[in-house]
């Protein structure tokens, strides 16, 4: 499902991913800044539109492992990776972000999954990178 939503993502296909998501407000959307968090359908739709008139050249790709784990006897599952990587270029300006962090809860709707919680951040690892020593020692 990660994959699907990458490739739909990828290609601006705004209806594919409609499919992908609950529509109701129990739904969750938080992305890497205050401008991409999101608890009701038509925020998260909008905002899947607007992203794809405005990101060029997107190349999305799940670079690191995919853990899941299911919830609720099968109805449920949370998944998340450490390495779902965004390249594109917005307003004339180039951006490579590698290693965001997907986080993600879904619900079994019949035959379907369907995301309920998306979460996606920019990785802390030069954070990490400086204070590892400190971390490693205690």
């Amino acid at each position: 499902m990660l994959v699907e939503f990458a490739r739909a993502f990828e290609r601006g296909d705004v209806d594919a991913l409609c499919d992908m998501f609950v529509r109701d407000d129990a739904l969750i959307f938080y992305g890497t800044h205050d401008k991409l968090h999101f608890t009701r359908w038509a925020e998260i739709e909008a905002s899947f539109r607007r992203q794809s008139e405005l990101l060029k050249d997107l190349v999305c790709r799940i670079t690191g492992d995919v853990q899941v784990r299911l919830l609720a006897g099968g109805a449920a599952a949370c998944a998340g990776t450490a390495g779902f990587g965004i390249h594109a270029t917005m307003g004339g300006v180039r951006f490579d972000l590698p290693a965001l962090r997907l986080t993600c809860t879904v619900e079994r709707h019949g035959d379907h999954w369907r995301f309920v919680q998306l979460h996606l951040s920019v990785s802390d690892r030069p954070f990490l990178d400086s204070v590892g020593h400190v971390l490693e020692s205690a």
